[in-house]
């Protein structure tokens, strides 16, 4: 056999396999949705972002009467949060402010994050990695790489006798691990009593519908505004526009929030105010990036959980428009 025709035969071998890899890879993550959703697990896991580590007890049940499942946090503030199919419940110490946008407890690791990687696929690469073991039970890598260089990359690690999600690392460029989801420990399979997924703290509760994630429009009604912004990131769409005045100074603000479903860019801008400090340029913290301008006499500033190009390509695509 000709040795042309040789590496002919090995590069359409070597495409085939490399697709039948990430076939692997988009199979397995369909099962973990599932599991995440249809199994009774008890777990721990932590949530490690920049500096701080925050310590969760997840207790998950589905059964005929649909899916539940109770956070309880271990570590800083005592709260407990109580979510099923349609309603979300949480219990406060008196004296603590709680606000229903502040995405409490890890957002519900590893359902809610799973379901929010799902509207954001069709921007990644998935493949298999390697093999190992999370909370003493052998499992299976996946990485997500980003089609762009605008969003970061995932490195997930799946149970393989369940299927469940048992780690989430968000992954820079240059390989760090800005933010981490991981359990210390989890049992599966578990009969899940209901007192179990009832509050067992005294103190204040809020509740609000659950609202799931949708991909594409969101039908968001845009505000009468001057500001156009002329760039976004392919997949990111208008999910909140609003006006409001800080409590602080009184000082107007018009914010903005784009979401490709997993990740989300925030755009402020508030008109110069005298003695008025505000940022110039990029800043990071753990795995949010900011970038500071003056516009037109006004204070801009994107803020993300995406790489610092990505919010200053955003800031400098940002027009006023008398």
């Amino acid at each position: 056999m000709p040795i042309v025709y040789r590496v002919f035969i090995g590069l359409i071998l070597t495409a085939a396999s490399i697709t039948a890899y990430a076939n692997d890879a988009a199979v397995l993550l369909e099962r973990t949705s599932i599991a995440a959703k249809q199994l009774n697990y008890d777990g721990i896991f932590a949530l490690q972002a920049g500096e701080k580590l925050q310590s969760i007890r997840i207790i998950h049940r589905k059964n005929k009467e649909g899916e539940a499942e109770r956070l309880i946090s271990l570590s800083g503030v005592e709260r407990e949060l109580i979510r099923t199919d349609n309603t979300v419940i949480c219990v406060y110490p008196e004296g603590e402010k709680m606000q229903p946008n502040h995405q409490p407890l890890g957002r519900g690791f590893p359902s809610d994050l799973l379901s929010r990687l799902s509207l954001a696929m069709p921007y990644y690469n998935e493949s298999l990695g390697g093999q190992g073991r999370v909370a003493g039970h052998k499992a299976q890598e996946v990485n997500l790489i980003p089609k762009d260089n605008y969003r970061y990359a995932y490195r997930l690690w799946i149970a393989k006798e369940s299927d469940l999600l048992l780690q989430s690392d968000l992954v820079a460029e240059d390989g760090r691990v800005l933010e981490k989801f991981a359990f210390s420990s989890v049992e599966m399979g578990l009969e899940i009593p209901e007192l179990l997924l009832k509050p067992q703290m005294q103190g204040n509760t809020m509740s609000w519908e659950r609202v799931k994630p949708t991909s594409g429009q969101t039908g968001v009604i845009e505000l009468k505004s001057n500001w156009k912004i002329a760039w976004l990131p392919e997949g990111f769409n208008l999910i909140v526009h609003q006006n409001r005045i800080k409590a602080r100074n009184g000082a107007a603000v018009e914010q903005r929030v784009y979401s490709d479903g997993l990740s989300s860019i925030s755009i402020f801008s508030e008109k110069i105010r005298a003695r008025h400090s505000h940022l110039h340029g990029g800043s990071q913290m753990g795995a949010v990036n900011a970038f500071g301008s003056i516009i037109n006499a006004h204070f801009v500033t994107v803020v993300g959980s995406v790489p610092a190009r990505t919010v200053e390509k955003v800031g400098n695509a940002i027009e006023y428009n008398d």
